[in-house]
């Protein structure tokens, strides 16, 4: 009853009700020769989708009457390419204690909230001190559009606005353990890693006109240069099952991608800038997670161990990417010999 998922996205509809997609890329009339066959871009590609409802567990704009004392709540950024920037309207705090690996070192006190799409976080909110009665808004400050692009806040009508909280009297007493004095599971570390693997994160230009944006998104390696590569590329990662591996995320694009890497948890290490500066994790970042924010113009570290043989993938987590090539296939182990390879 305390302990509740908020599953948060943005959406569209129709006047009758269902849901909105666009139908195709939506350049000029005039750009059409852009289009396949007689030019490079995708008609029905779509670079990003930004809807102007925000939907919470099914429901657009809900509330929740919460009682006067601590909550739980596991939330995930659902949405297809909205970056959220989570915080509650009368400046009451969150208390992380797990991302999307499980639980943190230790509860993390936090203003704010950011979520790219797939990222989870585990939260603790304590209403105990509020006046019953009081309505709070769940906000979010993250811009309609790429993140972090201008960081111009959402809508503050529409997008800038989640769900709201009622506050009601307290039915019985909060026995659980104040946030600040949990004392969360230990993990086990992952060790030395024992090689590292420089990969990139590209977009690629149509060549016929290269001022109307992207025509594909794409991953590959990095080794001086970036070498993009496309999903049915033959595989260029390869760990030995049982390794840990460091894994460099060169982004040369200009916004921030969420990069999933399927089968494994892993950790963050740090991230460089491209005047060299390193930084640690940021804050929640410090547990196992499987999807990182990769930002512009940085590389983000990453520390993985492969435990299991296979074949599995890794993504950038907006679906509009992911669907047009920025997904390759990754090979742990022995590569069958019928699958080719590099």
């Amino acid at each position: 009853m305390y302990e509740i998922p908020l599953v948060i996205q943005d959406r569209s509809f129709n006047d009758d009700g269902s849901l909105f997609y666009p139908r195709s890329r939506g350049l000029p009339p005039d750009s059409t020769d852009l289009y396949i066959p007689r030019g490079d871009i995708s008609p029905y590609w779509v670079p990003e989708f930004f809807g102007d409802v925000m939907v919470v567990n099914g429901r657009a704009w809900p509330y929740l009457e919460v009682e006067q004392r601590r909550y739980r709540f596991r939330i995930l950024n659902g949405s297809s390419s909205r970056f959220l920037i989570l915080q509650m309207e009368n400046g009451l705090r969150f208390w992380q204690i797990g991302s999307d690996g499980g639980f943190l070192p230790r509860p993390v006190e936090r203003d704010t909230l950011l979520l790219a799409p797939a990222e989870r976080a585990d939260v603790i909110v304590d209403f105990s001190r509020v006046r019953a009665g009081t309505e709070i808004v769940l906000l979010n400050l993250a811009p309609d559009a790429p993140f972090p692009g201008d960081l111009a806040p959402a809508d503050p009508a529409t997008t800038g606005q989640v769900m709201q909280f009622r506050v009601v009297k307290a039915t019985s007493r909060d026995t659980s353990t104040p946030a600040h004095r949990l004392r969360l599971p230990s993990s086990e570390p992952l060790g030395e890693a024992r090689a590292a693997r420089r990969l990139s994160l590209n977009e690629e230009s149509s060549a016929v006109d290269p001022d109307v944006g992207p025509r594909a998104a794409l991953l590959g390696t990095f080794s001086g240069v970036p070498t993009p590569r496309h999903w049915d590329d033959p595989v260029s990662e390869n760990p030995v099952t049982g390794s840990t591996e460091i894994w460099e995320l060169h982004n040369f694009t200009m916004d921030a991608h969420p990069i999933h890497v399927h089968e494994v948890q892993f950790q963050v290490v740090n991230r460089q800038s491209i005047d060299g500066r390193v930084r640690g994790p940021d804050a929640g970042e410090e547990g196992f997670k499987d999807t990182v924010i990769a930002y512009p113009d940085e590389i983000t570290r990453i520390k993985l161990r492969f435990d299991r043989s296979g074949r599995f993938v890794w993504h950038c987590h907006i679906l509009e990417h992911e669907d047009n090539e920025m997904m390759r296939p990754y090979q742990i182990g022995p590569t069958p010999a019928d699958i080719p390879r590099r």
